[in-house]
């Protein structure tokens, strides 16, 4: 189970608000531990431990790719907007990245995430990055693709009509 979800919500397809995950230097935090199993493509960029800071995604609440990848965050933040019963499902659909490990590694890296890595580390260090992540993603090379499970919220509230409407 993930989050209390059975299998069938933990396969569910959706939009997600923010992409969940954890730390891939092995120390998550409260609740994001089950997330970033649920994420392949988040588990495929601790091959590039070795070579790039990782801590540079950022924690919850705070700037970054995980701003909102704690559900009471994103609670907090709708509910200051004022929006109103919220929920926050956790799903997981599959993503296709790239053709090969290569094209799947240029993609993750070329992004504006994978660049900000490479921009923090030094410049003898990307290339044997991009060589870690290339190898970490041939094993989700099938059929000319590059599939990788991704997770994220599913986030519903409602806006309440403004008083005197």
């Amino acid at each position: 189970m993930v989050d209390g979800a059975d299998e069938g919500e933990r396969d569910r397809t959706g939009v997600g608000v923010a992409e969940r995950g954890a730390d891939p230097l092995g120390g998550g935090r409260a609740g994001e531990r089950e997330a970033a199993d649920r994420g392949e493509w988040f588990q495929a960029l601790a091959a590039l431990r070795p070579h790039v800071p990782l801590d540079a995604f950022g924690a919850p609440g705070a700037p970054g790719i995980f701003s909102l990848a704690d559900p009471d965050r994103v609670r907090e933040v709708l509910s200051a907007a004022g929006f109103a019963g919220t929920t926050v499902t956790p799903v997981t659909a599959p993503a296709t990245w790239g053709r090969d490990a290569g094209d799947a590694a240029a993609f993750l890296l070329d992004s504006g995430p994978g660049r900000h890595l490479l921009e923090r580390a030094a410049p003898e260090s990307r290339d044997r990055a991009r060589a870690a992540l290339t190898e970490a993603l041939r094993p989700y090379e099938d059929g000319g693709a590059v599939r990788l499970r991704g997770a994220g919220w599913l986030v519903t509230a409602v806006r309440p009509p403004a008083p005197g409407r």
